[in-house]
C-alpha cells in the first residue's frame, strides 16, 4: 500500500506539472500609453469599428505578444504625446511606445531594446522645385526656404543643430496649407510613417504632390519603449518586452507583423 506521505508527494508533483502547463496568470496590471494623434502603422484607430475607434497597430500587437501570457496584464491608453511622456516620467503610467531618443529621454527613462527603425527624410512640393533639391546637411534647406515640423516631435536624430529654426505645426492636417501657401517650403518626416498618416487622414492626393528625400549621411532611426523609472514593475516590463522582441526578430516575425498593418492602411485609401 502506498503510504500517505508518498501519496501526498505524488499529488504535489502532479499539481506542479499541471500548473506549469497552464498559461501564466497575471498578478499585476500595467498601463502603457501611445500618442493620441496616431502614428501609423505603429498605433492608429480602427476605423472599421461601428463604435468609438479602438487603437490598433504594430505596437498594440507586439504588446499583446509580450504580456498576454505573462505575470503582467496590460492596458493601452491614447494620450497627447507630452502628457504621455510626463505621466510615464512620474510613474502614473508605466511605459510609452514608439519613442525616439535624445539626451533628456536617456536620462529620464529606462530604455527598451529598439524594436523598429525609421528613415529621417525631408519633403517638398514637386511644383516648387521641379529640378529637385539635394543638400548634404539639412541646415542647407534654409538656402531654399523655411522648414516645417510637428510640434513636440523629436528631430534630434535628423542631424540638426540645436539652434536650427523650424516652423512648428500642431498636426499633419495643417501641412498642405503650410506648403501651398508658402509658409514653409520643406517638411521633416519619417518616410515609413508619412504615407500611412496621410492615408488615414484622407490626404492621398496631397502625398502624390510631394517629393521625399532621405536625410543624407543619417542612419535609420531606432524607436523604443520608454519605461518609467518610478514603475514598481519596470524591470519585469523591460525583461518581458526585450525578450519577446529579440525572439520575434530571430524568428523573422517582426517584419510580417509590420507588413500586416501596412496592408490594412492601404485598404483605407
Amino acid at each position: 500500500m502506498v503510504s500517505w506521505r508518498l501519496w501526498v508527494t505524488r499529488l504535489c508533483c502532479g499539481l506542479a506539472l499541471l500548473c506549469s502547463a497552464l498559461p501564466a496568470m497575471a498578478t499585476a496590471s500595467i498601463t502603457i500609453c501611445v500618442e493620441n494623434t496616431e502614428f501609423p502603422p505603429f498605433n492608429y484607430f480602427d476605423r472599421n469599428q461601428s463604435v468609438e475607434p479602438r487603437t490598433i497597430g504594430y505596437d498594440i500587437d507586439l504588446l499583446k505578444l509580450a504580456f498576454d501570457q505573462s505575470e503582467l496584464s496590460h492596458k493601452v491608453v491614447a494620450l497627447p504625446w507630452n502628457r504621455c511622456l510626463k505621466e510615464v516620467k512620474q510613474g502614473t503610467v508605466d511605459a510609452a511606445m514608439s519613442a525616439s531618443l535624445n539626451g533628456e529621454r536617456r536620462r529620464d527613462y529606462l530604455i527598451s531594446t529598439p524594436y523598429y527603425f525609421l528613415t529621417p527624410s525631408y519633403y517638398y512640393l514637386k511644383t516648387d522645385f521641379p529640378k529637385g533639391v539635394q543638400v548634404k546637411h539639412l541646415e542647407q534647406l534654409n538656402d531654399y526656404g523655411s522648414v516645417c515640423g510637428i510640434r513636440n516631435f523629436n528631430y534630434e536624430n535628423f542631424g540638426l543643430k540645436p539652434d536650427f529654426h523650424m516652423f512648428q505645426i500642431r498636426n499633419l492636417a495643417h501641412l498642405p496649407e503650410m506648403l501651398t501657401k508658402k509658409r514653409c517650403q520643406f517638411f521633416l518626416a519619417r518616410k515609413e510613417t508619412l504615407s500611412g498618416t496621410l492615408a488615414i487622414n484622407k490626404m492621398d492626393d496631397f502625398y502624390t504632390q510631394l517629393t521625399g528625400i532621405s536625410v543624407p549621411d543619417i542612419q535609420p532611426e531606432p524607436f523604443y519603449m520608454l519605461i518609467s523609472k518610478n514603475s514598481p514593475h519596470k524591470e519585469a516590463i523591460k525583461q518581458l518586452f526585450d525578450t519577446k522582441v529579440d525572439r520575434l526578430n530571430k524568428e523573422g516575425k517582426l517584419r510580417p507583423l509590420l507588413e500586416h498593418h501596412l496592408q490594412l492602411l492601404r485598404q483605407t485609401r
